[in-house]
């Protein structure tokens, strides 16, 4: 089984990197994949497409056959139909990636790059929630 995971390098990227390689068959292939829009990353302040799959291969553990790729969009907002692009490419059997959670009762419950994955895609998606933080004291 082929499993492909978009992540960002954010919590809910990582979250879906660790589901993702869970699900990874021994036999099987993790792709792992970053985004960048317009040539500017499309991931936390500060990060690259490269430091994103680096800071992804560290929180890998497995000894799956793990491939990992780059691919562009045109602007921020074609992020989910480059993954779904990039999914039907590569003939991955399933996506992975993470939500957040944000403003609206729709991305709230899925976040909007998710929630938009799973209207684009023809591969079935898998949204994995960010773990949600402690509250102090």
């Amino acid at each position: 089984m082929r499993i492909l995971v978009a992540t960002d390098g954010s919590p809910a990227g990582i979250a879906a990197l660790k589901f993702g390689a869970k699900l990874t068959r021994p036999d099987g292939q993790l792709i792992v994949l970053t985004v960048e829009a317009n040539g500017a990353g499309v991931a936390p302040p500060g990060l690259d497409a490269q430091k994103v799959l680096k800071s992804a291969a560290r929180h890998l553990r497995n000894g799956h056959d793990t491939q990992f790729h780059v691919v562009r969009a045109r602007r921020a907002d074609e992020v989910p139909e480059a993954i779904s692009r990039e999914a039907d490419r590569l003939r991955a059997d399933m996506v992975v990636v993470g939500s957040e959670g944000r403003d609206t009762l729709d991305e709230w419950v899925v976040g909007g790059t998710a929630l938009r994955l799973i209207y684009v895609a023809r591969r079935p998606v898998t949204v994995v929630r960010a773990p949600r933080r402690r509250r102090a004291g």
